[in-house]
Parts: C-alpha cells; structure tokens; sequence
C-alpha cells in the first residue's frame, strides 16, 4: 500500500504519541510525582516536548511527505533527526532540574531539585551519601544545623543569599532522625481549613480519603516552586502521608 501524505503524517503522530506517553509516565512517576508535576516546573517543560514532537514533527511531515519525490528519505531522516534531538534536550533540561530531595528543616519541608546545589557546598561534601542524587524520584530526608560554631556562623552569613541549611547536603540527616521535630512541627487539620477559605470541603475529602481520624494528622509547609505545598504527616510517626496544593502560610 502506497503510502499518502495524510497517512504519513498520522504514522508520524501515533509514534511521537507513543513517545510522549512515555515521557509522561516517567516525568509524573518518578521525576516529579504527582503535585510536584505541576508546582517544580514539570507540567510546563512536558508540554514543550509534547508540543513539538506531537505537533510540529507530524505537521512537518505532512508538508514534505510527497509520495516518489527524489531526497524523501533524506527530507525525512533530517525531521527523525531533529525531533530526536528536540527530545533529548527536552529530557536533559526535566533531569537536571528534577526534584531530589525533601528536606525537612526547623519546622518545614524544602523541595531541592538537582541544579539548586551551589558548586561550593556540593564541594563540601564529597564524602555524603546524600552526594548521589536519587533518580527514581526525591528522597524525604532531614537537615540539621551543625555542632561547630564556625560552621554554624558560616551558614548564617550566608542565608541572605538565598543559601541555607537545605542547600549543604554534609548536614542531611536520615529521616528518622528528625521525626521528633516533625511530629513537633505539624499543624492541626482545622488550621488548614482556616488558611484555605472557600475550600474547606477539599480539606474534609482529603481527611476522609486517608482513612484516619483527623486528630491523628497534620500538617507542615513545603516551599516547592511555583506554588507551595502542604505535606499531610502523621502526628504518631512522623510519617508523610502525601502533598496537596493548599495555602500552608499564614498570611
């Protein structure tokens, strides 16, 4: 069967749709799960990719695919090309600033993505297990401020440039290790509904589908991007039960 411009072009869309789905179930399951798609940045960089490997690739080849046309091949090898190359880049810019770390600091959460790590404190730390950045999705981990006075006096200094505790991975702790000051830190369910006017039933749905009476969990903040977060933790453990998209802060 000969193949026309019109079925050309719609082979091309079923394969860079197959691509994209691809893309997506990675993206949303194991670099930026679930709230995160949309507040770390990964909803807007997926739908370049998809734009231009859904969209521009299958219209490119509409307007070349001439059926016997001399250089077809070649008109053709040069899009494959080009969308591949579209892709890898695309897939470069999610993965080096992919979410790796939330880090539980004082009384809140940080989310950390891989690009947020001066040179210098990454320098710092050579020798942490933390040093690895996880590829299967952040790691829930603490953060606790040092010991020793010059450190502690260096770190200071620094936090009005936007450098803090978070960013130094030689002070991460495992999770454990802070649950006291987690359980410590959550809030009630009831202020969340008062920080969130107009959305209190969003808040009931969420008690209801964990399952759990509403005095065993709370809440803490998580600055997360474009939009920060509240992480549901269990009062009892220390446990992160998940992350909704509603205001954490007081005003």
């Amino acid at each position: 069967m000969r193949l026309t411009r019109l079925s050309a072009a719609a082979i091309h869309l079923a394969v860079s749709v197959a691509i994209a789905a691809a893309v997506f179930t990675a993206i949303y399951f194991l670099w930026y799960p679930h709230e995160l798609f949309q507040v770390a940045g990964g909803r807007r960089l997926f739908f370049i990719i998809a734009l231009v490997n859904i969209i521009v690739g299958p219209v490119i080849t509409f307007v070349v695919f001439v059926p016997g046309k001399k250089g077809l091949r070649f008109d053709l090898t040069v899009i494959a090309i080009l969308q591949v190359g579209a892709l890898i880049y695309g897939l470069g810019v999610l993965f080096v600033s992919r979410p790796v770390y939330v880090v539980f600091v004082k009384d809140r959460y940080e989310l950390m993505r891989a690009n947020e790590y001066p040179q210098g404190e990454l320098a710092r730390a050579p020798s942490s297990p933390y040093a690895v950045f996880p590829l299967t999705g952040p790691q829930v981990v603490g953060a606790r401020m040092p010991k020793d006075r010059a450190e502690r006096e260096r770190i200071m200094f620094l936090a009005p440039n936007g450098i803090d505790l978070q960013h130094m991975l030689q002070h991460y702790v495992p999770y454990d290790a802070v649950r006291p000051e987690v359980k410590a830190a959550a809030k009630p369910i009831a202020k969340l509904r008062s920080l969130n006017p107009g959305r209190e039933k969003e808040v009931d749905e969420l008690v209801r589908g964990l399952g759990r009476d509403e005095a065993s969990i709370g809440f803490i903040p998580m600055r997360a991007g474009d939009s920060d977060l509240a992480v549901i933790v269990d009062r009892a453990t220390g446990d992160d039960l998940m992350m909704v998209l509603l205001e954490p802060w007081d005003p």
